[in-house]
């Protein structure tokens, strides 16, 4: 593994259509308040209890709504934004402000290409990404200790227990209702990204017109380079309004 006295950035996946949250004129769904605090931001604020300060934006789709936040001077002030262009050095690094870089990678580009995009953005060889629609308590140090413990490790994705929306009916073959089940636990934990990758790792596996869920991530499995952590605080994805006014909500309870 590399030196892990680097700084380890962070790419978030925020440039996606959001087609379910929100019409063309309207905010992209992150830049949406959630208790007072933009939705992003939450998100930053969870990497940043852990040290980590750099933040890689691949923006796309309603860019110029993300670019109007981070050069709002209401907000360089209140988050302490430091810029970083795109050859920057380690010396352009402020350790006691957020420190962001901004490109476009583009429209219509998947997930996996948007990573490979940002790539000449990372400072170190091994670096994170998050969702940016996806709001947790998880617990970044564990998942870095963990990669950098296990020594053929490449690379680490976070997984989560789920509850099922629905209560379960066990039907015998005549139809004879057995036992109700409330909700129960769904069988496999699911992913829910804070993925710890290595720049080597993408530049080797990720080809042209791969998707990160479909392509890349089993090619990883395949090949045993793929570990996983358990998150076992709380997770909320927020894919429309309603599971934002959801969030809101349960939110409150864990302040």
């Amino acid at each position: 593994m590399n030196n892990k006295n680097k700084p380890i950035s962070v790419v978030i996946l925020a440039g996606g259509s959001g087609s379910r949250f929100s019409k063309l004129n309207e905010q992209p769904k992150q830049l949406s308040k959630l208790n007072n605090e933009y939705i992003l931001i939450h998100i930053i604020n969870n990497f940043k209890k852990y040290g980590l300060k750099h933040f890689i934006f691949p923006l796309g789709f309603k860019k110029n709504f993300f670019l109007k936040f981070f050069n709002s001077k209401k907000n360089i002030s209140k988050y302490k934004f430091n810029f970083l262009k795109k050859k920057f050095s380690i010396k352009d690094f402020k350790k006691n402000k957020l420190n962001i870089s901004l490109f476009d990678a583009g429209e219509n580009t998947n997930k996996l290409m948007r990573i490979l995009r940002s790539l000449n953005y990372v400072i170190n060889n091994d670096f994170m990404v998050a969702y940016g629609d996806d709001l947790s308590n998880i617990k970044i140090n564990q998942i870095i200790k963990k990669f950098y413990k296990k020594k053929k490790t490449k690379a680490i994705v976070t997984v989560f227990k789920k509850k099922s929306q629905y209560g379960h009916v066990i039907s015998d073959k005549k139809s004879i209702v057995k036992k109700f089940i409330e909700k129960p636990f769904h069988q496999h934990p699911i992913n829910i990204g804070n993925y710890l990758f290595t720049k080597d790792l993408i530049n080797k596996y990720s080809k042209n017109k791969h998707e990160l869920e479909n392509d890349f991530l089993p090619i990883l499995t395949k090949k045993k380079l793929l570990m996983s952590y358990e998150h076992k605080g709380y997770f909320y994805s927020i894919n429309d309004k309603k599971e934002l006014i959801v969030a809101k909500k349960k939110l409150k309870k864990h302040r």
